[in-house]
């Protein structure tokens, strides 16, 4: 159900850890400058300036949001079991494809 008020829905899910892009190699969700994200009770609010957008998703604890300010404003994500983490996976393509976070290679 997404809409100008979007939802992602990860009800009762524990954290994931970034994927690998390949064997050795870490990849994190960068948050752009034109997205910004707030930490409430559900999970987290991202609000794109460009367009007014708000997404709501509701990863409970799984995933932080980063600093409003930085130079890298990463979106944390904890570890997990094999299969939270592959839920965990599909909302973060879901937030990738939105334009809400960006893959980058991790330093």
């Amino acid at each position: 159900m997404m809409g100008s008020a979007g939802s992602i829905e990860t009800s009762g899910l524990e954290p994931a850890s970034p994927k690998e892009s390949s064997p050795g190699r870490r990849v994190e969700y960068v948050v752009p400058e034109w997205v910004r994200v707030r930490q409430e009770s559900f999970g987290l609010l991202f609000f794109d300036v460009r367009t007014t957008k708000l997404t709501f998703v509701r990863s409970g604890d799984s995933l932080a949001a980063p600093p409003f300010v930085g130079e890298r404003r990463v979106l944390r994500v904890t570890q997990t079991g094999e299969e939270k983490g592959e839920v965990i996976s599909r909302l973060l393509d879901k937030l990738v494809a939105r334009g809400l976070v960006v893959v980058s290679e991790a330093e």
